[in-house]
């Protein structure tokens, strides 16, 4: 799997065409972030008790309020 970067432009077209190819709608895909980013903390973590969520700017915080 490649890591790459996008633009906020990018990620805007990304998550439209998700949406678009269905099932899942805008909250649901925050849904899966969310519980993608929270599975790969407490896998590095696992004991961890508390997290810090940092969302920058743009339409990030509700990605970062699932987690």
């Amino acid at each position: 799997m490649r890591n790459e970067l996008l633009s906020t432009a990018e990620m805007a077209e990304a998550d439209r065409l998700a949406i678009a190819a269905g099932p899942l709608d805008g909250y649901g895909l925050m849904q899966r972030a969310g519980e993608a980013v929270a599975t790969l903390v407490l896998a590095r973590h696992p004991s961890a008790k508390r997290a810090h969520v940092l969302c920058g700017p743009g339409n990030n915080g509700g990605d970062g309020y699932v987690v």
